[in-house]
C-alpha cells in the first residue's frame, strides 16, 4: 500500500496578514471592553450568550466599541494589542488613559 502524499497548506503572506489583523482586532476589542467595564456586555453581545438581545443591539454596541477602538489603537500599525499601552487596564505597568473621540457620550 502506497501512503497518499499530503497537499502542502498553500497561505499566501496576504491571507496571514489578514488573520494576524482580525486577531488582533478582537483581542484589542475583548482588553478595551474589559478596560471600560462592558466585560460582560462583551460576552452578552459579540460571543453571543444572551439570547434575548437582539441583532440591532450587537450591531449598536460593536458599532460604538469599534469607534472608541479606531480612535485608541489602529490594527494595521500597532501589532501587538497586549502590549499596547491604552489598552491596559490601570494598575498594569504602562497603562495609559484612553482617548475618547469627541461624539463619544457615555
Amino acid at each position: 500500500m502506497t501512503r497518499r502524499k499530503k497537499k502542502p497548506l498553500h497561505i499566501t503572506a496576504e491571507a496571514a496578514q489578514k488573520a494576524a489583523k482580525s486577531h488582533n482586532f478582537w483581542t484589542a476589542f475583548r482588553m478595551l471592553c474589559e478596560k471600560i467595564g462592558k466585560l460582560k456586555e462583551y460576552y452578552w453581545y459579540v460571543m453571543k450568550r444572551d439570547a434575548d438581545a437582539t441583532a440591532e443591539q450587537r450591531k449598536m454596541f460593536i458599532k460604538k466599541i469599534t469607534r472608541l477602538l479606531a480612535y485608541n489603537y489602529d490594527v494595521h500599525r500597532c501589532p501587538m494589542p497586549s502590549i499596547y499601552g491604552t489598552l491596559k487596564k490601570a494598575g498594569e505597568p504602562g497603562a495609559q488613559p484612553l482617548n475618547y473621540p469627541p461624539e463619544w457620550h457615555e
